[in-house]
């Protein structure tokens, strides 16, 4: 399940850029392909956990996070023989956005139960990505890039009802519910090779124009003489044009060597959770158990009349963030604390 911004590709393919916006993507690139990851990452995370009743496990959410790599045993499908319990704290981010919250369970395993998902009034918002104070437009443009048609919806009402039909949609075509998310390496630029061969040859060429220029400068200035006119202001603004020169070569080779480094820790990222992947697909007994023991958990979807409400609107929704963060990371704490006595 690849992430990549289709829309922008599609976008760029129908309008040709000109020399100048090749020259400035050979210099500085084209941006990073993996923008806007995180409400992807918390839409698939969110559509799991609804589809799985509200109630799920480290494993299940780790194809979607940045989590460590699993040990061999898991992988292996017996997660029996691991002898130090899991670090699961890689969930937190996901955990505290979605509003869940961490439960043992009689065996000393953590079951992450997410009840405000279940509301549907304001989980089918943060299902989609977006903030349960979204806009109407937010929701006409999410909409809009799905492919579903707003025409007839007059109220914010009927876009959260179209809303949770698109998503409800999707979830029933979705693929397997273990296919980790996926990371687009960083390419250099979309300008292909020759491209990219004509503006190196062009910094070479105006690096050593101003290079040659500089030899040649100061043998004028032993000798006494001031360059007439343009030629002057060549002479007096040297500096700034070797300056140049220097960083349309150097900027292009330090963001190969960035992009090289990120690359690798991006495939990092994206083996590890092939591997959470491949712990969910072999189901070994420990997992199995803690994925058993979420179903008791689960809770039935529960629809928003009017006089329910989610949020107090008296409280600020930065607040209403930085209180429940606090108390997942107290709670998170004292499980773990409580998870080891099992042990």
């Amino acid at each position: 399940r690849y992430y990549g911004g289709t829309s922008v590709l599609n976008e760029a393919k129908e309008q040709e850029p000109n020399l100048f916006e090749r020259i400035f993507s050979y210099i500085f690139g084209d941006g990073d392909p993996n923008y806007g990851i995180d409400n992807a990452r918390l839409r698939a995370a969110a559509e799991l956990i609804r589809s799985s009743g509200g109630a799920v496990v480290a494993e299940q959410l780790a194809p979607f996070v940045d989590a460590p790599s699993p040990d061999d045993s898991y992988v292996a499908g017996d997660g029996e023989m691991s002898t130090s319990p899991v670090d699961e704290s890689f969930v937190l981010p996901i955990v505290t956005q979605l509003g869940g919250v961490p439960t043992v369970t009689d065996d000393g395993d953590i079951v992450y139960v997410f009840e405000e998902l279940q509301l549907s009034a304001e989980n089918t918002l943060e299902a989609a990505g977006l903030p349960p104070d979204a806009a109407s437009g937010d929701i006409v443009s999410f909409l809009t890039d799905r492919g579903v048609s707003t025409r007839g919806a007059m109220e914010k009402s009927d876009l959260i009802q179209l809303l949770d039909q698109s998503l409800t949609s999707s979830r029933s075509r979705q693929q397997d519910p273990t296919d980790p998310l996926q990371e687009m390496e960083v390419k250099f630029n979309r300008n292909g090779a020759g491209w990219n061969a004509l503006a190196g040859t062009l910094g070479a060429v105006n690096l050593g124009g101003a290079l040659y220029l500089g030899a040649l400068l100061p043998q004028l200035a032993a000798q006494g003489i001031r360059l007439p006119s343009y030629f002057g202001l060549v002479q007096a603004g040297y500096p700034l044009l070797l300056a140049y020169a220097v960083l349309y070569n150097v900027i292009p080779a330090v963001r190969y060597l960035s992009n090289k480094a990120k690359n690798q820790q991006i495939r990092d990222r994206n083996a590890a959770r092939q591997k959470w992947s491949t712990v969910l697909r072999s189901m070994g007994g420990k997992v199995r158990r803690k994925i058993r023991a979420a179903r008791n958990f689960r809770t039935g979807m529960r629809r928003l009349g009017r006089s329910d409400s989610v949020y107090d609107t008296q409280q600020d929704a930065r607040q209403l963030e930085a209180q429940r963060e606090g108390d997942a990371l107290k709670a998170f704490d004292e499980l773990l604390k409580d998870q080891n006595s099992f042990q």
